[in-house]
C-alpha cells in the first residue's frame, strides 16, 4: 500500500553527501528527508522513482528553461541525456551507484551539480535522504542558480514525496 502522503522536511546536508559528490567545493547544497513505511528500498529505486517519468508539468518547466538556456550556450535536458553514456535516472548520468547511495550529477559551463540519494532501514522502513550539491562557476553560475531557486526547492520535496508514495 502506498504512503499517501510522505513528510518531506528540509535537513542540514549530511557530510556524507558532500564526500561522495566528489565536488572540490560546494558553493550550495540542500537536503531533502522522508521516511517511507516499506523496508528494503535502493537508492537507485528512490533515483528512478523521482526522476524516470516526471509529470507532465516538470516536463513543460523543462522545455522553458531549455528554451532559454539553450540560447545562452548551456547544456540542456536533451544534452544532457545524450551525454550520458553510462546509465541515466530520468535524465541525469549516474556518477556511481551503491545499493544505499546514489550519485546524478552533471557538468556545465556555469555550474557543476550533484543529486546525492542515500537509504537507510529505520523503524521497519526506510529513512531517504536527497540532496543537491552545486559549484558555481562565476557570475553566470551564481545568476543561474538564483534563478532557479524557487523551482528547485518545489521540485526538490515534489520530487522526493512522489518517489515515496510510489514505493511506499
Amino acid at each position: 500500500m502506498a504512503t499517501l502522503n510522505p513528510s518531506i522536511l528540509l535537513i542540514p546536508t549530511p557530510p556524507q553527501a558532500e564526500q561522495s559528490s566528489g565536488l572540490p567545493r560546494i558553493d550550495f547544497a540542500d537536503c531533502y528527508h522522508g521516511h517511507v513505511a516499506r523496508a528494503g528500498i535502493t537508492a537507485m529505486q528512490v533515483a528512478r522513482a523521482a526522476f524516470d517519468k516526471p509529470p507532465g508539468w516538470v516536463d513543460g518547466l523543462m522545455a522553458v528553461r531549455d528554451g532559454v538556456v539553450g540560447r545562452l550556450g548551456l547544456k540542456t535536458a536533451r544534452d544532457a541525456a545524450a551525454a550520458a553514456t553510462g546509465s541515466k535516472a530520468g535524465i541525469f548520468p549516474i556518477i556511481s551507484e551503491m545499493p544505499n547511495e546514489v550519485v546524478l550529477g552533471l557538468d556545465d559551463k556555469h555550474l557543476d551539480f550533484r543529486i546525492w540519494v542515500s537509504v537507510q532501514g529505520m523503524d521497519g522502513g526506510t529513512d531517504v535522504r536527497m540532496s543537491t550539491l552545486v559549484r558555481l562557476h562565476g557570475r553566470p553560475g551564481r545568476i543561474y542558480l538564483a534563478a532557479v531557486m524557487p523551482f528547485h526547492k518545489l521540485l526538490s520535496r515534489h520530487m522526493l514525496r512522489r518517489a515515496l508514495k510510489s514505493l511506499g
